[in-house]
């Protein structure tokens, strides 16, 4: 009896594999993206559907990556209407929204679609981010390179330079004051930092912010 449990425990834990969901079978999934910060939608922004084939793995499931099936573009309002059609070899699907530096989605990730051959709605709110050019003066600094770490947003550019001027384009909300790090490591394999606050631009045009760094802005 005791063996007859352990293998029932067995199989439950493993699972059984899927099948496919067979081909040409077609789901709509649309919806809007816009920014409600700024009150104004993203245009011409990429949104694709990747298909995936369920895996059983223990007592988690894996995802084996098939294709990209199908994408579309959102128009001036922000919305999106897609159809896409299942190939045969799957049976799970994500949407995807293609990034840039001048987004941020909020920690976004892909989301299950899960009606397959059924209508589907997913509305989004992301931020626009607007650039604010960073004019760096470097005075005799010792320890290369220097990591540039963005509070929330995409980082830099690392800093391979002792001295002279450099410049970095930080896209940022327009709406905030923005930390960023300037990270190095010493002689003693030690990490120094340097943490600048940079004020919120509140404009969506480019403007500039010039700062000095020396050796005793670390610590």
């Amino acid at each position: 009896m005791k063996k007859f449990y352990i293998i029932i425990l067995f199989i439950t834990l493993t699972g059984c594999e899927s099948d496919p969901i067979e081909e040409g079978v077609v789901t709509n999934i649309q919806g809007t993206i816009s920014d409600n910060w700024n009150m104004i939608p993203f245009y011409d922004l990429k949104l694709k559907v990747a298909e995936y084939k369920r895996r059983p793995a223990g007592i988690y499931t894996s995802y084996e990556f098939i294709k990209w099936i199908d994408s579309t573009y959102t128009n001036t309002n922000g919305q999106y209407d897609l159809d896409f059609e299942t190939s045969g070899q799957g049976d799970y699907y994500r949407l995807f929204v293609e990034e840039d530096v001048d987004i941020w989605t909020y920690q976004y990730d892909a989301i299950e679609i899960d009606s397959i051959g059924k209508n589907n709605r997913q509305d989004l709110d992301f931020l626009h981010l607007y650039p604010i050019n960073l004019e760096i003066d470097l005075i005799n600094l010792d320890f290369l390179p220097i990591r540039i770490d963005v509070d929330l947003f995409s980082d830099l550019e690392d800093i391979q330079l002792n001295n002279g001027t450099i410049e970095r384009l930080l896209y940022t909300n327009k709406h905030t004051d923005t930390e960023i790090t300037f990270r190095r490591k010493n002689n003693d394999d030690e990490y120094e930092n340097y943490t600048v606050v940079i004020p919120a631009s509140n404009t969506s045009d480019l403007t500039s912010f010039n700062l000095t760094i020396n050796n005793s802005d670390f610590n």
